[in-house]
């Protein structure tokens, strides 16, 4: 199937690497590195699938352009001046003083155009033919972009002149666009991961054959452990009677589906959904042999750090698991016996390619692997294939994303072979949005679904009080604290929760003094202080917290009764998730207060669940019955209505999804799966932090004594340290090094969202992506962000 180089003119005497590299040789280890990554993967079957999905009759050819896009991604590196500028061959020393581009992926993607053009000269039909040459343009599109980006396909098209004449044929093309879509972002992560491995095996030495990969062997070890583990809670009883029920449900639903691909679990707030889904996971591994990692997503670093707790308490060292995120350092082992600097490679390598049997990331990673366009992107999406994923709280995301979300899952999971686990207690069936429902499955019938969430155990384990949204007046604090006199004295652990932080901060001003043990929480808190609070909420005394939503998912807390200001049913259900959490509390009522005092669309603007709330006797029932699907009915309904509209023309906003899906524009579906949109500013604070006060918090254990000042944690040391890093010789220890202090810069950063349309006013110096600010006015005395004395400063402009 490979072409041979010498009809490119190719030999020993074309150098791919300094010193003595020869292009022969790079393009066979690439293609080693390739092989060894379809046959490990199982991804033979995969490609020709995604190929016979495009063309049947052609797919033959089709995988032959595939494979050979890889291998001939650097053919370019004929080129004279590239041998005599960048390789310094002297072979080619009258090129020296040459003023022409020593570029050679624009050239690499030529000489892959003509080669192949050649090949299909003789077809006679005029729309195959056509077909053929999008595609070969379209592979050769990746070849161009492997030292950059994939950005917009039509503009490689129209700088040449040869392809202008095919674009205008692309809506006659016969094509499934979204599997051709796929097939390209695969053919570019296998190109620039191969050419990675290849070119970091000639610089270092270093040869990969282990890509994180669960054995056959290690998928029944690892299903033994976890039955055992499961051994340790006894003969269920009560509330783990019910969990255990609903996990047998879950595997039964499960085994009668393995040809399916997205499989719902939605089950009631302290049902065990952690533990549900890990053992769904593993039946999968051990029931489908193909399958071979897996990827556990959350929309929160809170629920990250919390999974993977779960994880090391089952596990112990039998799983090699990895936290990908931007505040995870990366695992280097420093005791190893080989060179330091080896070590070093090895470590950013199995972070740049998830080289872990299990990764735990967030929706933000896994959509950068999705759609984005960089390399670094694009590195790890063939790792997806034939993997488990599991989607965590899914109604978090961007809910004017749940259509496009859903079309992409559904043929990723189909064309990659990918079996994805959807679960939360509050879930949208974003399958409403497909014509085609068949690849997804409830692993909970409806009469069982019904049977779990009206169980007394679950239903009946927080009370609801409407009280507060009934009174004739529009609330204030002041009430809400003539409320909290009242009760007091009959609950612990009490949880107020505000949807405007500002608010929060008020209230929680007006009751510290008068009340014991009052706590603040929001997203301008650290998290070291964070877990101090949950930590205190664990021991056995009186105590008040006073948050904003991010209370709602990912914290580990168990509180008497909650007051919350209404907001949005999902989150009012994550909220009650917070009451009772171990269902031990009955004898003392726990109960949730609502009451809605902040204008809820400024916080949710746009969001399509508004309107949809508490103050309707219809939307108080279904929170009390758990009857989510009815609630989304209509959410799903209004984003499809709005999807629909027209808005450019004769165009709707789905109709110009589907135009740039068919047209290959990669950088307008990235811009358009981006979950959060709004311009972010990381500012950095150089103050201190008292450690001696956050006993128990891990983070703050074993902190190098650089980093101190009289005992306290040092901004100012840790920012200096930064800065120093950036004065490393090496690119990759200079990241893995970095990577080891972001764990430290994540409790002096806070991040502010550009707001207005104006000039941007003086926020600080920036400092590779930070803004330093030394003006430690805007730090409370409890290490809080003042972002509303922030905000006067700064004329508004930020939120």
């Amino acid at each position: 199937m490979l072409v041979n180089l010498e009809e490119f003119g190719i030999d020993e005497g074309f150098l791919a690497h300094t010193p003595s590299e020869t292009l022969p040789e790079h393009s066979n280890l690439t293609n080693q590195y390739l092989t060894k990554i379809i046959t490990v993967k199982s991804l033979d079957m995969i490609i020709d699938n995604l190929v016979f999905s495009i063309d049947e009759t052609y797919s033959a050819f089709i995988k032959k352009l595939f494979i050979n896009a890889i291998y001939l991604h650097d053919i370019g590196k004929t080129n004279p001046c590239f041998q005599s500028h960048k390789m310094k061959n002297k072979k080619f020393d009258e090129y020296i003083d040459s003023t022409n581009s020593s570029n050679h992926s624009k050239l690499s993607a030529t000489l892959y155009i003509e080669y192949f053009l050649k090949e299909i000269e003789s077809i006679k039909n005029r729309k195959i033919k056509v077909k053929l040459q999008f595609i070969i343009y379209s592979f050769a599109y990746q070849i161009s972009k492997h030292h950059g980006k994939i950005t917009t396909f039509e503009n490689f098209c129209q700088d040449d002149t040869v392809v202008k004449s095919y674009w205008k044929h692309i809506q006659k093309l016969e094509m499934k666009h979204f599997e051709f879509y796929i097939l390209n972002k695969l053919l570019f992560s296998l190109m620039i991961s191969s050419d990675y491995y290849a070119t970091t095996e000639y610089m270092t030495d270093i040869k990969f054959d282990n890509f994180g990969l669960i054995s056959p062997k290690k998928k029944a070890t690892l299903k033994n452990i976890f039955n055992s583990y499961l051994t340790k809670f006894g003969e269920p009883k009560g509330i783990n009677k019910l969990r255990d029920e609903l996990s047998n449900e879950t595997t039964k639903n499960l085994l009668k589906n393995l040809d399916k691909n997205i499989f719902y679990l939605e089950a009631p707030t302290g049902s065990g959904k952690t533990l549900s889904s890990i053992n769904l996971a593993l039946e999968l591994l051990n029931n489908k042999k193909e399958l071979n990692k897996i990827f556990y997503i959350f929309p929160f670093n809170t629920l990250v750090e919390q999974t993977k707790n779960v994880f090391d308490d089952i596990f112990k060292d039998d799983l090699d698991l990895e936290v990908i995120n931007s505040i995870s350092a990366i695992e280097v082992d420093e005791n190893t016996q080989e060179n330091i600097e080896t070590e070093y490679n090895k470590a950013y390598i199995n972070r740049l390619f998830f080289h872990k049997e299990v990764v735990l990331t967030t929706h933000i990673t896994l959509f950068n692997i999705l759609f984005g366009t960089s390399k670094e992107d694009n590195f790890p999406l063939w790792q997806l294939s034939n993997s488990v994923i599991i989607l965590d709280e899914i109604q978090s995301y961007n809910n004017h994303l749940w259509w496009y979300m859903v079309e992409f899952f559904d043929k990723y999971a189909q064309c990659l072979n990918i079996k994805i686990i959807i679960m939360s207690a509050t879930l949208p069936k974003l399958d409403y949005f497909l014509e085609k429902k068949d690849n997804f499955v409830d692993l909970i019938t409806k009469e069982k679904r019904d049977y779990f969430f009206e169980h007394t155990l679950f239903k009946d384990r927080v009370s609801v009080d409407y009280s507060l949204l009934e009174m004739k007046e529009k609330i204030t604090l002041e009430d809400l604290v003539l409320k909290l006199e009242e009760i007091e004295n009959n609950y612990q652990k009490i949880l107020f929760e505000f949807i405007s932080k500002k608010t929060a901060r008020e209230f929680f001003n007006l009751i510290k003094n008068d009340f014991e043990s009052v706590y603040e929480l929001s997203g301008d808190d650290n998290k070291a202080t964070r877990q101090f609070v949950i930590n205190e909420t664990k021991k056995d005394k009186n105590i008040i917290v006073v948050a904003t939503q991010v209370i709602e998912a990912g914290v580990d807390i168990d509180m008497d009764i909650g007051f919350k200001d209404i907001s949005v049913i999902d989150s009012e259900e994550q909220f009650m998730g917070r009451i009772n959490r171990s269902c031990k509390k009955n004898s003392i009522n726990p109960k949730v207060y609502f009451f809605d005092m902040d204008d809820v669309t400024k916080i949710y603007k746009g969001d399509n669940r508004l309107g949809y709330d508490l103050t309707q006797d219809r939307y108080q029932n279904i929170l009390e019955n758990k009857d989510f699907s009815s609630y989304y009915v209509n959410v799903l309904g209004d984003i499809k209505k709005c999807k629909k509209r027209f808005t450019s023309g004769l165009k709707t906003d789905y109709n110009n999804f589907e135009e740039d899906i068919k047209s290959l524009n990669y950088l307008a579906l990235s811009e358009t799966m981006t979950l959060i949109n709004s311009q972010t500013f990381t500012l950095y604070f150089p103050f201190k932090i008292d450690i001696s006060k956050y006993k128990g918090v891990k983070e703050f254990e074993d902190i190098d004594e650089l980093f101190k000042t009289d005992g306290l944690l040092d901004g100012q040391k840790v920012w200096n340290e930064f800065l120093e890093l950036n004065n490393i010789d090496g690119f990759i220890k200079r990241e893995v090094e970095k990577s080891k202090i972001n764990s430290l810069m994540q409790f002096f950063t806070f991040s502010i969202f550009k707001y207005f349309d104006k000039q941007r006013p003086y926020i600080g110096e920036e400092e590779y992506g930070f803004y330093f600010v030394d003006n430690l006015d805007f730090i409370t005395k409890d290490n809080k962000f003042d972002r509303e004395m922030y905000n006067d400063f700064v004329n508004g402009y930020f939120l």
